[in-house]
């Protein structure tokens, strides 16, 4: 199964959003972050503590990160804003913590959560560019999802940067 998380913030892309609303395959699950309630992390670690694997708010978030696990592909979707992900990205990024242990090991000099399950999804990101996205701003973001991908014991396998207004389904089919 795949994820496919659509952290775009407002209706800049709804071309982008409809097509891709359309062309949903059957083996995957689509989340438009937008039109959920998912709460900012409270920082409480009770995901780590009290309620191990599983995040203490009781939001829309549940039903996404029920499905982390059981999927081979998760792909985020998200606009560049002021050269970084958007909100609701980051929101989401921040409440993916109760799959890894709060206990940590050295790898490669460098301290990184413990696994907390045998296997992990692949990552695909998805970044939409507009006319003030630089190629530092592409960089700097494809970056910190290498840097994500090493504490969420994951493999970032694909970076597509989408023009607006560009020829879209090629990047569709690819979901």
């Amino acid at each position: 199964m795949k994820l496919i998380i659509n952290g775009i913030t407002d209706s800049s892309y709804i071309d982008f959003e409809n097509k891709l609303e359309s062309n949903i395959k059957e083996d995957a699950k689509y989340f438009k972050l937008r039109d959920m309630t998912i709460n900012y992390c409270q920082g409480c670690w009770d995901c780590w503590v009290k309620t191990p694997g599983k995040c203490v708010l009781k939001d829309d978030y549940e039903s996404i990160l029920s499905e982390v696990n059981a999927s081979e592909l998760i792909t985020v979707i998200t606009p560049i804003l002021v050269g970084y992900e958007s909100s609701l990205i980051k929101t989401f990024s921040d409440r993916i913590i109760p799959i890894i242990h709060p206990y940590i090991e050295i790898k490669h000099g460098e301290q990184h959560h413990v696994k907390r399950y045998e296997s992990y999804p692949d990552y695909k990101l998805i970044v939409l560019k507009d006319e003030f996205t630089t190629d530092e701003d592409i960089t700097a973001i494809t970056e910190l999802y290498e840097r994500k991908m090493l504490n969420l014991k994951a493999k970032l396998i694909d970076v597509v940067c989408v023009e607006k207004g560009a020829d879209l389904d090629h990047v569709i089919n690819g979901i």
